[in-house]
């Protein structure tokens, strides 16, 4: 179906080439007629926050704190605006986003691989099918074999890092009682062959973001959900693990984002440079909350951007929930928003002027509680000497990036 879909497509595109009416607008409107097209395999998934039946459930069990101990290397994290060697995404739900970012990256990144997660055979061959009726690079694309409750891989993914210029992955506990997802950064550490280390928090991987000076940033979320730690306690532990002086600030109210993540406010573009969601004043604490940490970072000597946030219906709409990827940028678009999407795109196309920036519609995923951020984790590249390197590094400069764990 999905085969004679394209050849539908190629047709098309040729017949318009033909008659020299082939541009931009066009091209996209059949990529969009064929996206919309793509049947989900779960086309009703679990949302990003908790479902209601979910409420009240145990989380998984943590090991005990003394069985679990930070690396004893010199350890750096990269930021996502590093050179990355790849992208990891669970296939299932919402696959037209997951194919346009498949297609984007191996059409636009030679270098970079897709790492997709899939149930089984079956499961791979129609995500094969489809990926390749859109125009990915099958080349490009690497299946893993495994079983996840949800795509949010950014909540349950591994975090990695680099010990001693060997990459490694950092794991918490998820905070949402999902078993499967929880247990993936276990399965891929011994598929891959790459140390793991359990920082003993529970905590969503969406509520984190760090620069390659080592300052991270996360919300108050995290002592919710951690309550017999301290913020020094977090501190300590990123510090630890991580190589990072960690930040926690407030965070949003649950009744206007109900994940409380800083990835649906914030978005690092290089060092001292952001994206901050700009709220309006009627919308209370998101409103205070963004410009007291734009005047903050202002203060500190970052270059800010502003892009458009707001609520509607109770859905949280948000611009810097973004895909940095090497050279290509992927940013949401929400129907019914022209102006909203405008402005962002413009405020993208100037934080980012060397990349290439791919509006990707999140009119539907929206309505879940996460966007494009949050179906993805970036797997870091390394670099000359083992260590992974930013834009603009040279890879031999690792002063920048390595601390050594006390």
């Amino acid at each position: 179906m999905h085969g004679r879909r394209f050849a539908w497509v190629l047709v098309l595109l040729l017949a318009l080439g033909a008659a020299g009416a082939v541009d931009a607008q066009q091209a996209k409107r059949v990529a969009r007629e064929y996206l919309a097209n793509i049947v989900d395999d779960n086309p009703n998934p679990l949302p990003r926050g908790l479902a209601e039946f979910e409420r009240g459930l145990p989380l998984p069990a943590p090991a005990p704190w003394t069985e679990l101990a930070p690396p004893t290397g010199a350890v750096s994290t990269p930021p996502e605006y590093a050179h990355n060697e790849g992208l990891l995404i669970s296939w299932g739900s919402f696959n037209s986003i997951l194919t346009e970012l498949a297609v984007g990256i191996t059409t636009g990144d030679p270098g970079a691989i897709v790492y997709i997660l899939v149930t089984g055979p079956s499961q791979q061959a129609s995500a094969t099918a489809i990926l390749q009726g859109a125009g990915a690079d099958l080349g490009q694309v690497e299946f893993i074999t495994y079983t996840t409750n949800t795509v949010w891989i950014r909540d349950y993914g591994p975090r990695f890092i680099s010990e001693d210029g060997h990459r490694a992955i950092v794991d918490h506990i998820y905070n949402r009682p999902r078993p499967l997802d929880d247990a993936f950064p276990d399965f891929l550490s011994a598929l891959w062959g790459e140390p793991q280390y359990d920082l003993p928090l529970v905590h969503g991987g969406g509520n984190f973001h760090l620069f390659a000076d080592t300052e991270a940033f996360m919300t108050e979320l995290v002592l919710d959900e951690n309550p017999g730690l301290t913020a020094q306690d977090v501190i300590d532990l990123y510090a630890s693990y991580q190589g990072l002086a960690l930040e926690i600030t407030p965070g949003f109210p649950s009744w206007y984002d109900s994940t409380r993540h800083i990835d649906m406010w914030m978005l690092p573009v290089r060092d001292l440079e952001v994206i901050i969601g700009e709220y309006s004043p009627g919308d209370g604490q998101p409103y205070t909350i963004t410009e007291a940490m734009a005047a903050e970072l202002s203060a500190r000597g970052y270059t800010l951007h502003r892009t458009p946030g707001w609520n509607a219906g109770g859905t949280h709409y948000t611009y810097t929930n973004a895909v940095v990827f090497n050279d290509l940028v992927f940013i949401s678009e929400f129907a019914g928003y022209p102006a909203q999407n405008a402005a962002a795109l413009a405020v993208f196309q100037a934080a980012f002027p060397d990349h290439q920036v791919i509006p990707v519609d999140s009119s539907d995923i929206i309505h879940s509680a996460g966007a494009i951020h949050c179906i993805v984790m970036h797997v870091p590249a390394v670099g000359a000497g083992g260590l992974p390197f930013a834009d603009g590094f040279e890879s031999g400069d690792v002063s920048r990036w390595s601390s050594v764990v006390p």
